[in-house]
């Protein structure tokens, strides 16, 4: 726990000095008003992220990548000295001994969790492996090759390489994803104390979901997970835009200039996020908004800036991509751009793609993939825990909520019109391609807590007496809803905490898992490369390049004489 608090820290001050740098560069040139210490800190985490996409591509995450992120720092915190301690003595005033007593019980239960327990199981299928190839090669043309998973390619896991420090300690650590629930817990605390003074709570509905998400994954804050990630950066990003929304809404806070900048600034979030992973693809959209606003005043110069931003941020997925597996965005194949020797053949492709379909389908069998909605939906529905049926529920209730809180208002600001659309075009292609309940839950959470939300202004605004009474009580019934899983993950929690209590991790972090691994020498020049000496399908960070599945060894062959010359099919 020692260790991963030291992390936490770390972690912490690295990203809110280089964001804070950022920031203040882009204000000199576009003002984008006041960001608070989490914006800082998140703008820091999206640049290292990006930061090791791009490097990746050229060299590996070692020592000297570690090097040159604390001087990036180190001097992110001398450009911006005065705004970063401006903002830690506001906020050292503002806490009072309650919330330091709550936050440092709230830190301690995430270091807990996150220093033991039981990783993700496509954490040890190919999360960790992953990180490993960033560490020791950073891109290997085909490397898909040899694990398919390798070809998703999420940038979580290059963010989380930068911070293992796998050449200094004994054991690597792994420990951003609790970092994040921790950043993110903290801050939705720090804003919800205020509730009752708030005069609309869109923001605070989605604090709530933010949290509700980290309590439900609690027991899964060791795993350097890409579902965790993606889905703890977007509950941030939903997060942030309703707050500008809010403050655009009451207009007691910013400039119109300012809430056209922060909404840009979002939407470069947005693009970020499809690199996480592409479930999160579709929170693009929003960025019509800030575009359109931009257009109308011909601010161009801040366009440019924007697109430039968006762009950097992005491109270096796609690239990466082209490298590692021949396409463009894999597993995509109406894309079909490169013809280049190390590229995962088709069909290889379809019947993965085809695999994340059925799965998450609850088929189970690629041969069903083309049943038509009417055939799986059942199924899908039949295979759902009682907790997550009522989840969906609370889902259909929070969106009657929304369109009839609409209705009584007879308006609906852009700033939330597009923001319902965004997360409405999430939710489509969350159901219509692999409705896994862990891959959108936090849109399926937030949107019965907006819905209640919306009854509660509504009522407020215009009390009508039939629809207050109905909006009461379906926010009662999503209560109700929500109360199944609560109970489910609270039991789920408390069992963790017990269970745990004995092994001996408050000092250390348990290190990654391994597995029983044997190696095969392939190509003229031998390249060993490693394989499970099992029918467990387990990867282990500690052998590199490697492979669950011997079958895909089989059909692959070296380009070269190294690894790092890649991979192709036979």
């Amino acid at each position: 726990m020692i260790a991963v608090m030291i992390s936490f820290f770390y972690i912490a001050a690295v990203c809110l000095c280089i964001g804070s740098g950022i920031l203040k560069a882009l204000d000199s040139r576009i003002d984008i008003g006041h960001v608070g210490l989490t914006g800082r800190t998140v703008c820091g985490i999206v640049a290292l992220t990006v930061f090791s996409g791009w490097i990746s591509i050229f060299s590996r995450i070692g020592i000297l990548v570690g090097i040159t992120t604390l001087v990036l720092a180190v001097f992110g915190a001398y450009y911006s000295r005065k705004e970063i301690t401006e903002i830690l003595k506001t906020l050292r005033s503002d806490l009072s001994a309650a919330d330091i007593i709550v936050g440092i019980g709230g830190i301690l239960l995430i270091a807990y969790a996150t220093s033991r327990g039981d990783f993700h199981t496509d954490t040890g299928i190919y999360h960790a492996a992953a990180i490993r190839l960033y560490e020791e090669y950073g891109s290997v043309k085909g490397i898909a090759n040899l694990q398919l998973h390798y070809g998703y390619d999420s940038s979580y896991l290059g963010f989380a390489s930068l911070f293992t420090f796998s050449r200094i300690l004994p054991n690597a650590l792994h420990t951003t994803t609790g970092f994040l629930m921790c950043l993110f817990m903290l801050d939705a605390l720090y804003h919800l104390r205020d509730f009752r003074t708030h005069s609309v709570h869109y923001s605070d509905a989605a604090r709530i979901s933010i949290l509700l998400y980290i309590f439900m994954n609690l027991t899964g804050a060791m795993s350097p997970a890409t579902d965790y990630g993606t889905m703890l950066m977007t509950g941030y990003f939903l997060c942030a835009w309703l707050t500008v929304a809010e403050r655009e809404y009451s207009r007691k806070e910013g400039t119109a200039e300012n809430h056209t900048a922060l909404y840009a600034l979002l939407s470069v979030y947005a693009v970020f996020l499809v690199t996480m992973k592409l479930s999160a693809a579709m929170c693009v959209t929003v960025a019509v908004l800030p575009l359109i606003r931009l257009i109308r005043r011909k601010a161009y110069s801040h366009i440019g800036v924007f697109l430039g931003l968006g762009l950097f941020s992005f491109l270096f997925y796609p690239i990466r991509n082209i490298i590692q597996t021949g396409w463009l965005f894999y597993p995509f194949e109406a894309i079909d751009l490169f013809d280049v020797e190390w590229k995962v053949p088709v069909e290889y492709s379809l019947v993965d793609s085809a695999q994340i379909k059925v799965w998450g389908r609850c088929l189970f069998d690629v041969d069903k993939v083309d049943w038509p909605i009417s055939q799986w939906l059942p199924i899908w529905w039949e295979a759902q825990e009682h907790y997550d049926q009522m989840l969906i529920y609370a889902l259909f209730l929070g969106v009657f909520l929304i369109v009839l809180a609409a209705v009584v208002k007879r308006q609906v600001r852009p700033g939330f019109a597009v923001f319902y659309v965004m997360v409405a075009a999430n939710l489509t292609v969350w159901f219509v391609t692999a409705p896994f309940i862990r891959y959108g839950l936090i849109f399926i959470l937030i949107i019965p807590l907006l819905g209640a939300a919306s009854a509660a202004e509504a009522v407020k605004d215009r009390l009508k007496r039939v629809s207050g009474y109905v909006m009461i009580m379906t926010s009662i019934l999503i209560a109700v809803c929500f109360a199944a899983r609560i109970d489910h993950y609270l039991m789920d929690d408390l069992v963790f905490v017990k269970h745990h209590l004995a092994e001996n991790y408050y000092i250390l972090q348990k290190p990654f898992d391994d597995a029983l691994m044997d190696v095969e020498y392939i190509g003229e020049a031998g390249i060993p490369v490693y394989y499970t000496a099992n029918d467990e399908e387990k990867n282990s960070y500690y052998y590199s390049p490697s492979t669950c599945y011997y079958m895909m060894l089989e059909r692959t062959e070296p380009i070269g004489n190294t690894v790092k010359d890649g991979f192709r099919p036979k």
